[in-house]
């Protein structure tokens, strides 16, 4: 589990507070892997930042006089001022459809717990939110649907109290590879693996993209 205070910012997450230090690297030295994740969570910060901006200025444009209206346009300024400040990657969630590689939080940070195999595995299900487009008396429309996605998850600990629940889980985690293995029903089922990522490994990175974001080359 994150040991990191984390501001949840319309959907997305980000540290509330920045993590040691790390050796400086050069913007050519980072793995492709990760400069895709990175540039992905600067979309996300960017994203973030249009959406809060656009429900600043409605609320301020029809006054925001209600004490409830008040208490949100000071923490769009509080989450606004952390986004701008961009001292961790802001993260988003895993995308559909789920591939070998992604990098992200769970959909919504919950899973569902099918089954405990062993302290630090476990088969869970997530639920992925779409928007697609369907005509209903002859106009189209979006509307939600739900894909359920299931994963095995390794080296998280577990429970067996938890086998049948939801369970919040704030940490990031990476889509490793597949596994194949038999149902308690006897067929074999193949599942993607997600295993936490830690993101302190990403640290350098960052700050090198900062920095190449700065002062781009001439």
């Amino acid at each position: 589990m994150p040991t990191t205070p984390l501001l949840i910012v319309t959907g997305c997450l980000l540290a509330a507070q920045s993590q040691p230090a790390a050796t400086p690297v050069d913007r050519d030295d980072i793995p492709p892997k990760i400069e895709a994740f990175l540039e992905k969570c600067e979309t996300s910060r960017r994203g973030a930042i249009a959406r809060l901006e656009f429900e600043l200025r409605g609320l301020k444009s029809r006054g925001a006089t209600t004490p409830k209206a008040a208490r949100r346009v000071t923490q769009i300024e509080a989450s606004l001022r952390s986004l701008r400040a961009n001292k961790q990657p802001v993260v988003a969630a895993l995308h559909f459809p789920p591939e070998v590689g992604q990098i992200g939080r769970l959909p919504e940070l919950i899973c569902h717990v099918d089954q405990v195999l062993s302290p630090n595995e476990m088969l869970v299900t997530c639920r992925f939110k779409l928007k697609v487009r369907v005509v209903r008396n002859f106009r189209p429309r979006l509307e939600t649907v739900v894909r359920p996605v299931s994963f095995l998850m390794r080296n998280v600990s577990t429970d067996r109290d938890n086998e049948g629940a939801d369970l919040q889980l704030l940490d990031v985690f990476e889509i490793t590879g597949r596994h194949t293995y038999r149902s308690r029903a006897g067929k074999s089922v193949r599942v993607l693996v997600l295993s936490p990522f830690d993101m302190q490994t990403v640290e350098p990175y960052f700050r090198a993209m900062k920095i190449s974001q700065r002062h781009p080359p001439d």
